[in-house]
């Protein structure tokens, strides 16, 4: 595995009704010797809130249904975030996880669940990696694999 450029992929995501969003952030270029490792992932409301606010953010592998929570038996899931502000949007206690065993070759998801309606940013710093023809197979097995 040969390590390359520091990437990053920011963006919103807006949280309607039933408390939940999905965005697509990459999608499969057929070219399965690159890939991404995720160093960093994080996800703050757009704007302090009037009223308190949850959120809880997955990335994926996978598209992941709409009420799934975080699991970290799940090989599909990489990332975790969850946080809150209180009234006024005066005090944020963000958390991130990350598995650090992970590469993207494929598909790239984030999931907001159980969040509060509004608009979130979202900032994920990844690393390129090349990938030897054995390394590709056994990431593609693994982002696959499910518990």
């Amino acid at each position: 595995m040969k390590l390359g450029k520091l990437r990053t992929l920011r963006g919103q995501i807006e949280v309607n009704a039933g408390g939940a969003a999905k965005r697509q952030l990459i999608t499969a270029d057929g070219l399965v010797n690159y890939g991404l490792k995720i160093t960093k992932f994080t996800l703050w409301t757009e704007q302090a809130l009037s009223n308190a606010t949850l959120f809880t953010g997955v990335l994926s592998l996978d598209v992941m249904p709409a009420a799934t929570n975080m699991n970290a038996g799940d090989n599909r899931q990489i990332g975790w975030t969850f946080g809150s502000t209180v009234s006024g949007g005066s005090y944020i206690v963000p958390r991130e996880i990350l598995d650090p065993d992970h590469i993207v070759n494929r598909d790239l998801f984030l999931n907001l669940i159980n969040s509060t309606n509004g608009i979130y940013n979202y900032l994920i710093e990844c690393q390129v990696v090349e990938l030897t023809d054995d390394e590709a197979i056994i990431t593609i097995i693994k982002e696959t694999s499910q518990s």
